[in-house]
């Protein structure tokens, strides 16, 4: 989500970015790049900005590793992890006997999306 006073032609990193530039490529290229940039999590323009900018630099493209974080992934392990503090606070109150069961079925889900990541 855009920083608040948002401006067209700024990028989120405060840094201007009035430029842009144009190029025509196949239909397959387009999709290749499309589709690498899913599985990196980012989004095309900011793929073929990185490797744009490593090319006049001189050096390798720094690019986040395929199939790692995703925003959906950080959610639902956001998530996971926001119910288990709750059950924890529950637990510091003594009310154990109450959430033991649910207490595991959130653990079991955290071990479970941990294991998923580092697949």
């Amino acid at each position: 989500m855009p920083s608040r006073g948002y401006r067209k032609g700024i990028s989120d990193r405060k840094v201007p970015v009035p430029a842009s530039v144009r190029t025509h490529i196949s239909q397959g290229e387009y999709e290749q790049l499309k589709a690498e940039a899913k599985a990196r999590g980012i989004t095309l323009s900011r793929l073929v900005r990185k490797v744009l900018a490593a090319h006049i630099a001189g050096h390798r493209a720094e690019l986040p590793h395929m199939g790692r974080t995703t925003d959906a992934f950080l959610r639902d392990y956001a998530r996971l992890g926001n119910n288990l503090n709750q059950l924890v606070r529950q637990a510091n109150r003594m009310r154990l006997h109450l959430i033991v069961s649910e207490t595991l079925a959130c653990l079991a889900a955290l071990e479970a999306q941990a294991k998923a990541f580092t697949r």
